[in-house]
């Protein structure tokens, strides 16, 4: 069944991976590897990303950031251990604050009230750049963000420059890619992702917000 569905939808397959490397490839003319990373949450998007960048530059030595809200899904942990063997994975994460404690103080986040994404993932990323990517005057950031997954994220560019993290440019290979694309490339190419999504999760984020 995999099998048929490769073969039937290579020449689209083929079409949007080479676009993406591509893309991925014209930022190597004026960035050095140790001026990019790759955020990494285990999801499904942010795998395929990774895995494009590894092709684009024949190398897996760009860095990769986990963003560990603390909210994850224990196989999304699992799965960052595994993926941590072949590459590097540096952990963004919030040592000082616990999510239950801040809830009962101020409350659960909320749609208009979004507070833990601050505390637990855009602050900590931040104080990781800063440790890690000391002296750069500006980062490069590939995201695995789609604008199929939102109406908010519909309006994303494939590139900008980052309206909470200074100094940071990010860009989104995979941007115009829908779910068939995504799986398609996972199939396609067998690379292992989040065993969660066998389990019939179509996303791993935090566990609070899925809905």
């Amino acid at each position: 069944m995999i099998e048929r569905f490769v073969k039937a939808n290579s020449d689209r397959y083929f079409d949007i991976t080479d676009e993406a490397i591509k893309y991925i490839q014209d930022y190597g003319e004026n960035n050095t590897l140790d001026d990019m990373f790759v955020s990494f949450s285990g999801g499904k998007d942010s795998t395929v990303t990774s895995d494009l960048v590894t092709r684009a530059f024949a190398t897996n030595k760009v860095k990769r950031i986990f963003g560990d809200t603390t909210l994850e899904f224990p196989l999304t942990y699992e799965y960052r251990a595994r993926f941590a063997k072949t590459h590097t994975v540096l952990r963004a994460k919030n040592y000082e604050k616990n999510f239950e404690q801040l809830c009962e103080e101020i409350g659960p986040p909320s749609r208009v009230m979004r507070w833990c994404c601050t505390v637990f993932k855009t602050g900590a990323i931040t104080k990781t750049l800063t440790q890690v990517f000391k002296d750069k005057t500006n980062v490069l950031t590939f995201y695995g963000i789609r604008k199929s997954e939102s109406a908010s994220r519909s309006k994303y560019d494939r590139e900008s420059e980052s309206p909470k993290i200074t100094k940071q440019t990010v860009v989104s290979p995979i941007i115009d890619w829908i779910d068939f694309d995504v799986w398609l490339y996972i199939l396609t190419t067998g690379i292992v992702f989040n065993d969660a999504y066998k389990l019939g999760y179509s996303r791993v984020g935090c566990w609070c917000c899925l809905r």
